[in-house]
């Protein structure tokens, strides 16, 4: 789960935003690289879907105050988006596998 230090960055967003960000976008890799492994438990990936999406939500939620919420908000839509047609895609792979194509 991403940990963002809440009670450490309690009137600035510095240099720590950014590090929040970057550990962010780590976590959406790691996500997305799940999910292109076969091997990988379907119910693992449904967990870390899960989970992802609730630090895109904390994440964003909790720098709104310093970046602002319409740019938080945008950031949310696109990662979530991002998120939906990964799921979309790992659907599809499933259904092709099915069929044998």
């Amino acid at each position: 789960m991403l940990r963002i230090g809440m009670a450490a960055r309690s009137t600035s967003s510095g240099p720590g935003a950014a590090q929040d960000f970057k550990h962010l976008i780590g976590c959406v890799d790691g996500f997305l690289d799940l999910l292109a492994d076969p091997r990988a438990d379907s119910r693992v990936k449904l967990i870390d879907y899960a989970r992802i999406r609730d630090d895109v939500f904390e994440f964003c939620r909790f720098y709104a105050g310093w970046l602002g919420n319409p740019l938080m908000e945008r950031l949310r839509h696109e990662i979530y988006e991002l998120l939906e047609e990964a799921i979309e895609w790992w659907g599809e792979q499933d259904v092709l596998d099915i069929m044998g194509c």
